[in-house]
């Protein structure tokens, strides 16, 4: 992989300190996030993954604060509400009470678990997927949670990333989904979270993701892919807009780019601009990670999908990244291709 231009020097052992550092000791300002660990994890594993500096992880132990969070069925927890749970500060109050599985949760947890080396032999594979089959609704979109949830193009896409990693496609009637994706397209070419909401870069790349994973991109007619990719060439701005007239933003050079990566046509991207936005303006040297935008701190998401850029452009040495799932390509099981 070609490696970053003069004056872009990429500091890499600063960013592996820094993914390294979130798994050890989390920052004051992740406090209100304490229940979707799981994900702060993912992102900081398939970081260092990425970065080509997985041994910095301590696997077992991580592997077994996945397993304590996996909501197993008991004579109160029902099929239906299992599968993995942000942290234990999400579980059940001491005296009993819900329990219950949150789909973005079992995905990342699953995902981090197969980049670990994990066979997943402990993971209720039957329980999951009632769990995942109890998340979808009448108009084929799904829930985080069985209990007080929202339905949208993220949990679709967490649905379908499950089932993939799992093998077993019994929780997701697909036609159901393919039929929300569609009634999500919008009259710019974009895609919405759900029915009537403007097109979006992150619930573009979760329902082109869904369909690639699906084997149902075909299904969406024969000017998709031109309509789409021109919304995706659209939102460059240096780096990448999640939506019309807004900043540009580091996570969307992955929910942008890694959509025109599905559809066959990243090549069409200006790589010189963003990663001038990535390497240049959002990168912190002094610390290690990446901004959201210039002049903000760094954080493990918007470091992690800044990385997933540079991978997906071939810059820096960076992993190659299957960009259906998040996970470095030789992570992926060999049966999804």
């Amino acid at each position: 992989p070609a490696m970053a231009e003069a004056g872009e020097e990429f500091a890499r052992a600063r960013h592996v300190r820094f993914f390294k550092s979130h798994l050890q000791l989390m920052p004051n300002a992740y406090i209100s996030l304490d229940t979707s660990r799981l994900t702060a994890i993912y992102f900081a594993v398939h970081g260092l993954d990425l970065l080509g500096a997985l041994e910095e992880v301590d696997a077992s132990a991580v592997v077994e604060y996945i397993y304590r969070n996996q909501v197993l069925p008991t004579s109160s927890t029902p099929p239906a509400l299992c599968g993995f749970r942000g942290s234990p500060s999400h579980g059940p109050p001491p005296a009993g009470g819900l329990d219950q599985a949150h789909s973005a949760m079992t995905y990342t947890g699953l995902a981090t678990l197969v980049t670990l080396g994990d066979d997943l032999s402990r993971v209720d594979r039957e329980a999951v997927v009632a769990g995942i089959g109890a998340l979808q609704k009448e108009n084929g979109s799904f829930v985080a949670t069985v209990e007080g949830s929202e339905n949208d193009m993220r949990f679709l896409y967490c649905a379908c990333a499950v089932s993939a990693l799992l093998d077993d496609w019994r929780g997701v009637d697909m036609d159901r989904a393919v039929a929300y994706i569609k009634s999500c397209l919008q009259y710019d070419g974009g895609i919405g979270l759900s029915p009537g909401q403007e097109s979006h870069g992150g619930s573009s790349y979760t329902a082109v993701a869904s369909l690639v994973l699906m084997g149902r991109l075909h299904d969406m007619g024969p000017t998709f892919v031109d309509d789409l990719t021109h919304w995706c060439l659209n939102r460059q701005c240096g780096g990448f807009q999640g939506r019309p007239n807004k900043d540009a933003d580091t996570c969307y050079s992955f929910w942008v780019g890694a959509t025109l990566r599905l559809l066959g046509r990243f090549h069409l991207t200006h790589e010189a601009t963003t990663r001038g936005f990535v390497l240049q303006e959002c990168q912190q040297k002094a610390m290690g990670g990446f901004s959201k935008v210039p002049g903000n701190p760094p954080d493990v998401l918007h470091s992690f999908y800044s990385v997933t850029w540079l991978s997906l452009a071939g810059l820096c040495g960076v992993r190659a990244l299957d960009a259906r799932l998040g996970m470095c390509s030789d992570r992926v099981p060999p049966r999804l291709g």
